[in-house]
């Protein structure tokens, strides 16, 4: 797989910052990129984090810039 494809995988938008799941996003508009967004997931596991940032992702509806 090469670097420049925006494929989905399982850990997305996540980063483990000293045990703790934080997810990372960049919602984009029309016009314009926002800045991007961290939020804790308060979790050490990973599939909690992973449905934590499955849920923001469906509740929030962003259109997200690939990154």
């Amino acid at each position: 797989m090469s670097r420049s494809s925006w494929g989905w995988h399982p850990n997305k938008y996540l980063w483990n910052n000293n045990g703790t799941w934080w997810m990372r996003v960049q919602p984009t508009h029309e016009i314009y990129k926002q800045p991007r967004m961290a939020f804790s997931l308060k979790t050490h596991d990973l599939e909690e984090a992973r449905s934590k940032r499955d849920e923001m992702l469906a509740v929030n509806q962003w259109p997200l810039a690939k990154r």
